[in-house]
């Protein structure tokens, strides 16, 4: 049985300062929108006055004249109520006004939320298309693993040769970067949530992850070369773990990509195959600039 709509007001508001919006906004999409606030635009949810919600739209870097919605979220509170409904279609209004002539967009869902904004996008004319499949989990049901729930304790200190990507040498980023076996994944990831394996001055690991919204975060890419010893990805791991944890302050969700085979079976190891499948989907709207 579907919920009721809610009567959703929607604003615009300025990138540059997204105030009660910004909870609704991936982070790396509100440090670029504080860095070039007009090479973007932004649309809020309100209910109640209360934001529930927001999506932000920007130039598709790869395709001129197109555009792209770079994040939309909504409240979990107020999900199924028609309100990510009415901001992608308020997102394509406000690129087609600007003179866009398609917006590409693509969404990680499960259950009734994904068949929901399924039926938005073929409603608005486009066909999703499956992606791949995205396995999330809660910390709160892992902190006992006997794998990671060291991760957890007060007295957990990282490992000396464990290091934050912020925190390494010029050189040894550009060494990383340099070397061709090094599968980089660097789109989205944020250098403060992604930890590195040193050995001799060297990397021979990584664990690239982002915060994706306040209390979800996600691992973007993993790799340890030959060199490294064999229980580097489990130090990596239990010392990104904590790290969430530490930054969310409490119990987080935890996100990985099916793409990322090794990092998906390591995770269903160590947390003891307690994850919930979520899919990506991706489509593109044609748009009328002429209304």
């Amino acid at each position: 049985m579907e919920k009721e709509e809610l009567d959703i007001k929607l604003v615009v508001f300025d990138p540059a300062e997204p105030g009660p919006y910004e909870q609704y906004i991936m982070p790396h999409i509100n440090a670029e929108m504080q860095q070039d606030p007009e090479s973007f635009a932004a649309i809020g949810a309100v209910w109640n006055n209360c934001a529930v919600g927001a999506a932000v739209i920007t130039e598709d870097q790869e395709d001129p004249g197109a555009a792209t919605l770079a994040s939309l979220f909504v409240d979990p509170q107020v999900r199924g109520r028609g309100v990510g409904a009415a901001l992608l279609a308020a997102s394509a209004e406000a690129a087609a006004a600007a003179g866009a002539d398609k917006l590409t967009l693509s969404y990680t869902l499960a259950g009734e939320e994904l068949d929901a904004m399924d039926r938005a996008v073929r409603a608005m004319g486009g066909e999703p298309m499956v992606s791949h499949p995205v396995y999330t989990m809660d910390s709160a049901d892992f902190r006992d693993s006997r794998l990671l729930g060291r991760a957890f304790l007060p007295d957990y200190s990282m490992p000396e040769n464990v290091i934050r990507f912020t925190d390494l040498e010029p050189e040894q980023l550009e060494a990383l970067l340099a070397d061709p076996d090094v599968p980089w994944y660097a789109p989205g990831m944020q250098p403060e949530m992604s930890l590195a394996y040193l050995r001799n001055g060297h990397i021979v690991g990584f664990w690239l992850g982002c915060m994706s919204t306040p209390g979800n975060y996600a691992v973007m890419g993993v790799w340890r070369s030959h060199a490294a010893p064999f229980n580097t990805f489990h130090a990596l791991l239990t010392a990104h773990v904590n790290l969430c944890y530490t930054h969310c302050g409490g119990d987080f969700l935890y996100h990985c990509s099916a793409t990322l085979d090794i990092a998906y079976r390591l995770i269903q190891t160590y947390t003891e195959g307690k994850c919930r499948r979520l899919d990506q989907h991706h489509a593109v709207l044609a748009l009328n600039s002429g209304n």
